[in-house]
């Protein structure tokens, strides 16, 4: 195998890895997710990701924002999104939310089990873009 189609398998490895974490979450979770009136931390700080990527001209990504994009086509977005579209400050502002406490995957994992495919594709999507740019 040659080195460039190890870096094309390593880069598509990645993207696949972050379209696999969404394989559990379901319409149940997503509708527990809207239900919360005050969210707990870790799923504010999940979705201040989401905003950055789906609404990245916003300044303050709201609750009421992210209710908003949980609709019946949330998902679908999530597994579509284009990832090739995320800018350099996308990535720069992604990496800083994803550093938080309170995006450590362990931490969310046990705090909102329906936040945590979210969180682990963002994670995904961060390191996909990572090797991407390493490799370009």
């Amino acid at each position: 195998m040659t080195s460039t189609n190890a870096t094309e398998e390593t880069i598509h490895a990645a993207l696949e890895a972050a379209k696999k974490g969404l394989e559990v979450l379901t319409k149940d979770s997503i509708t527990e997710l809207r239900s919360f009136a005050r969210p707990p931390a870790v799923c504010l700080s999940v979705f201040d990701g989401i905003g950055i990527l789906f609404e990245p001209t916003k300044a303050k990504f709201e609750w009421s924002d992210a209710k908003r994009l949980m609709n019946d086509q949330f998902l679908y977005r999530l597994i579509e999104y284009d990832v090739d579209t995320i800018t350099d400050e996308q990535l720069i502002r992604l990496t800083a939310v994803l550093a938080r406490d309170e995006c450590q995957l362990d931490r969310v994992k046990s705090t909102s089990f329906a936040c945590y495919p979210i969180c682990t594709w963002l994670h995904n999507i961060v390191a996909y873009k990572k090797i991407q740019q390493t490799h370009t």
